[in-house]
């Protein structure tokens, strides 16, 4: 028999502790995101010649844009735990954000790393996600909480040119395509959910609602070039 202390105590912990409902279901998210390979419009990370003309600071092909296209699934019928995102490092090697874009689960630790042989600073003028973290010499590290979800912009007022970006997500689904736009996101669990890409030439994006069920595999063709 339980007595009336018992019966209290149990429900005091049922209402402090939440419940989250165990989501089932294998499902898959696979295609091709399919965008010109041209890239004269904004390259963040560049900077100019004297004539005008573009020229990149790293050769790195995480500082291309073909190599920084995310696409994510946002479950919209139940709610994901959001771990921080492991080894949240952005780079500033040879004046350049690498990646030039970095995802993250909103609430990860992004940390900061000097990889030239001169001062380097990082801030951001995003709202409500400013930060400077001051001019830092070789070799340093510093990490700083990213605590709003959304594009948030990178600078150096140092180097002028410097611009990269956080892509802070509410979901745990996502990946980073190929440099031919491939991807795949594995063991989904069933519900409704919303279709993001990302892409840094792309600012207005790709949104489509989804519905995964059953071990369900959707195979999407996302042609970024249509208006």
């Amino acid at each position: 028999m339980l007595n009336k202390i018992s019966v209290l105590l149990i429900v005091s912990l049922f209402f402090t502790f939440p419940i989250f409902s165990q989501q089932t279901g294998n499902n898959e998210v696979y295609g091709q995101v399919l965008f010109s390979q041209n890239t004269s419009g904004l390259v963040r990370g560049s900077g100019y010649n004297k004539d005008g003309t573009k020229v990149m600071h790293s050769n790195d092909p995480m500082a291309k844009p073909e190599k920084n296209i995310i696409v994510s699934c946002h479950p919209l019928s139940f709610e994901a735990e959001l771990p921080p995102t492991p080894n949240a490092y952005v780079t500033q090697k040879e004046q350049t954000f690498i990646p030039m874009v970095l995802p993250v689960t909103v609430g990860t630790t992004v940390y900061f790393v000097n990889e030239d042989q001169f001062f380097h600073n990082v801030y951001s003028n995003t709202p409500r996600s400013r930060f400077n973290i001051g001019r830092r010499p070789p070799g340093n590290s510093y990490g700083q909480k990213i605590k709003k979800t959304g594009v948030v912009q990178l600078s150096c007022d140092i180097h002028s040119h410097m611009s990269g970006t956080v892509l802070s997500l509410d979901t745990p689904y996502f990946t980073r395509a190929d440099e031919e736009g491939r991807f795949k996101l594995s063991n989904l669990p069933d519900g409704q959910y919303r279709l993001e890409i990302f892409h840094p030439l792309y600012p207005s994006g790709f949104s489509e609602i989804i519905e995964l069920k059953g071990g369900k595999s959707l195979n999407k063709s996302i042609n970024l070039n249509k208006p």
